[in-house]
């Protein structure tokens, strides 16, 4: 019986750590530049994706952040810009604005509530995504 428990404990232990060490990666692994900007009058600390590769892995795998934070998209010229909620964790909102004026709002659903792409009906040249609760 004492080996049991035991066995448990260490399972539970390592769960402990492994989930404490995705977490702590997802948060602080962005090197990313970060901006300050003010969007329908909140305040936002935003990290900025403006290559290929930082667009594409986006907010992947983070399962939590400040309402404060969010991800600024900045593309080279305005278009009809997709997203999908490929490993969302987070019910996102996504800010299309063409010049810094907002154009439109969509939310994009955690990908446990099913896969989902979204596309706005005009074209943005850059996009925000910020937690929507």
């Amino acid at each position: 019986m004492r080996n049991i428990r035991f066995k448990l404990l260490l399972v539970f232990l390592v769960l402990l750590l492994s989930g404490l060490i995705f977490w702590l990666t997802a948060i602080f692994r962005f090197p990313l530049e970060q901006k300050r900007m003010e969007v329908s009058g909140k305040q936002l600390i935003v990290w900025v994706a403006d290559t290929y590769d930082k667009r594409l892995q986006g907010l992947q795998n983070i399962i939590w952040m400040p309402k404060d934070r969010g991800m600024l998209f900045i593309f080279d010229s305005a278009d009809r810009y997709c997203f999908w909620n490929k490993n969302t964790l987070m019910p996102l909102k996504l800010i299309f604005m063409r010049q810094g004026i907002i154009t439109e709002e969509i939310e994009l659903v955690p990908i446990w509530k099913g896969k989902q792409t979204v596309c706005p009906r005009y074209e943005a040249d850059s996009v925000i995504e910020v937690i929507d609760r």
